[in-house]
């Protein structure tokens, strides 16, 4: 089984919540072989709605004959269809292949090495809107901004390559997260309401609110 240990500790997951062998084969029977990751991922995780369809969605095994594509399985749609994420046909067969990003669903690039680092960065992006203490906010930072919070706060070492202009994420806690999107937006939220309190007191005198 993958360790998806980093969204476990994010969302304070204890259980499993996933689709069973079935409906996993429903999607086999479109796709051929499906990466061992992606097949861990669906059974650990797949119900869970908080984590899957807080702003952006994974697709159910019902509705992947909604995105039929020639060269990729596409498994993940942003809340209003304005990109798609896929795997080339190509790679299906890999443990832990690479993901792609389209807007068009004609060209794709590459939004992460590999599918595990996918998964988990968009449990942190979800995260800004899903954990139990969001900022419910955006803000806008100036250079030295960003520069405090990539020197006072941990990386967490994932993120994404194309989504925003790039997305990064930051955060000194296992259930906390602070994301910087397009380069200068923040957002963050915890888990827990004393270390969102910590941050909150920090980041919020940071930037401009929009």
């Amino acid at each position: 089984m993958t360790d998806f240990s980093t969204i476990k500790e994010l969302f304070h997951i204890t259980e499993s919540n996933g689709f069973g062998f079935d409906e996993i084969e429903t999607i086999q029977n479109i796709f051929g072989t499906l990466p061992k990751v992606f097949s861990d991922y669906y059974t650990e995780f797949g119900k869970i709605q908080r984590l899957n369809q807080a702003q952006d969605s994974l697709i159910v095994p019902e509705r992947f004959q909604h995105y039929n594509h020639d060269t990729y399985l596409i498994f993940y749609t942003e809340n209003q269809d304005a990109c798609v994420w896929g795997i080339h046909k190509d790679d299906l067969a890999l443990y832990n292949p690479p993901v792609y990003m389209s807007y068009d669903q004609k060209e794709w690039n590459l939004e992460t090495e590999t599918l595990k680092d996918f998964f988990t960065a968009m449990a942190f992006l979800q995260a800004g809107f899903a954990l139990d203490f969001p900022c419910n906010t955006f803000y806008e930072l100036d250079e030295q901004e960003v520069n405090f919070i990539t020197k006072n706060f941990y990386n967490k070492n994932v993120s994404f390559a194309r989504w925003l202009e790039g997305v990064q994420f930051y955060g000194n806690n296992p259930d906390d997260v602070i994301i910087i999107a397009s380069g200068n937006q923040l957002s963050y939220a915890s888990n827990t309401k004393e270390l969102f309190i910590q941050l909150d007191n920090v980041l919020s005198k940071l930037g401009t609110e929009f």
